[in-house]
């Protein structure tokens, strides 16, 4: 085999390794979607694993220690999407603060496997300086 032709058959290996990661990294575009627009297209996302984002509605949390069982409401724009989610209880932080749920709808109830929780209070405004 000649030396142009190993270098055409690596050139084309790299642009396919290319094209493939162009392609992987475009299922992660939307890195999430609100709760409204999920509820808005809940069909398209039929047994597909999705991160959703809204407002976890403190009236809503009821938390079961004894089997480590986590439920809530999240709400964006009116809609709101019941989460079930496994694990350890947050702190009392999480209750009205944004989060972001990774999982896919089951029976109605959206099943959580992970819990993200956006903590605003954890930031503060630039210091602003007067000229």
């Amino acid at each position: 085999m000649s030396k142009k032709m190993r270098l055409q058959i690596g050139t084309l290996v790299i642009l396919a390794a290319l094209v493939y990661i162009v392609l992987q990294g475009s299922h992660f575009s939307n890195y999430f979607l609100p709760v409204s627009q999920f509820r808005s297209q809940m069909s398209r996302y039929n047994n597909q694993v999705v991160k959703v984002q809204g407002t976890l509605l403190s009236s809503s949390v009821k938390y079961n220690p004894s089997n480590r069982t986590l439920r809530f409401d999240l709400e964006s724009q009116g809609q709101v999407l019941p989460i079930l989610y496994q694990g350890p209880m947050p702190t009392e932080q999480f209750k009205n603060a944004s989060a972001i749920v990774k999982g896919k709808m089951v029976n109605g109830v959206f099943n959580a496997q992970k819990l993200m929780i956006q903590c605003p209070d954890h930031y503060s405004a630039a210091p602003t300086t007067k000229s």
